[in-house]
């Protein structure tokens, strides 16, 4: 019976490797239960949130965010984003996810000149967000090719990297979307390795596990407190 007294998350795993791990693990914490949505396995991907569902976490996979020919339920994700922004339902994006809701919302997600694998510093753009307290800079793990090159109108951009300027953003007071992989450890980078994507066989780097897992706890350190922020807003 307490179980389905949870308010529960729906979170879309749009690749095999890239489960909503850590991330997941912190909101179970703090009282969320979450459902997993396992669209690269065919599972029908709604195009409006079920009843049952108080947010979203569209999480990341090497496709891009406008492959919708080939893999068909990348639109229905974005008219579920959509659906859920227009009706202030709460999304956590996470890379593929964060360019999935700036697509679905009319921005645009283009090829990086520069890619980003490994650690990276971003740095905070506003003085000041109730989710995203972080100081002036923190580490982020990322992995991704392509970038969101244009905001939705009415996103605000809240950090930005060297290479690039949209790594977090908010939309409305309970939507946020992050370029970067809070939910990854060591062992999910290794299985990136493992599985190559053209990201990382294109960074012109051999591994980046070592390099992830020297700053594991301080990572987890930095994020693991944001994302509970976000749990928290919207468990109120």
């Amino acid at each position: 019976m307490a179980e389905k007294s949870k308010k529960i998350i729906l979170a879309i795993q749009n690749d095999p490797t890239d489960p909503p791990h850590l991330v997941g693990r912190w909101l179970m914490e703090i009282g969320f239960a979450i459902k997993i949505l396992r669209a690269y396995t065919g599972e029908v991907v709604p195009t409006k949130v079920p009843d049952d569902i108080c947010a979203l976490l569209p999480l990341g996979g090497s496709m891009g965010a406008n492959d919708d020919e080939e893999l068909p339920w990348l639109a229905d994700e974005k008219e579920l984003l959509a659906d859920a922004v227009a009706r202030d339902i709460p999304v956590f994006a996470i890379c593929l996810g964060a360019q999935l809701l700036a697509a679905a919302l009319g921005g645009e997600v283009t090829r990086s000149q520069v890619g980003e694998i490994g650690i990276y510093e971003i740095k905070r753009n506003l003085e000041s967000d109730p989710i995203f307290n972080f100081g002036d800079t923190a580490i982020s793990a990322q992995w991704h090719e392509d970038k969101i090159s244009k905001l939705p109108s009415g996103a605000v951009n809240l950090a930005s990297s060297a290479l690039c300027e949209n790594q977090i953003f908010r939309i409305g007071a309970a939507t946020y979307a992050v370029q970067f992989h809070p939910e990854v450890d060591s062992g999910i980078i290794k299985l990136w390795e493992d599985d190559a994507d053209n990201a990382f066989l294109e960074s012109g780097k051999s591994s980046v596990k070592d390099e992830v897992q020297k700053v594991e706890a301080e990572l987890q350190e930095i994020w693991k407190p944001i994302i509970q922020n976000w749990g928290r807003l919207i468990l109120q």
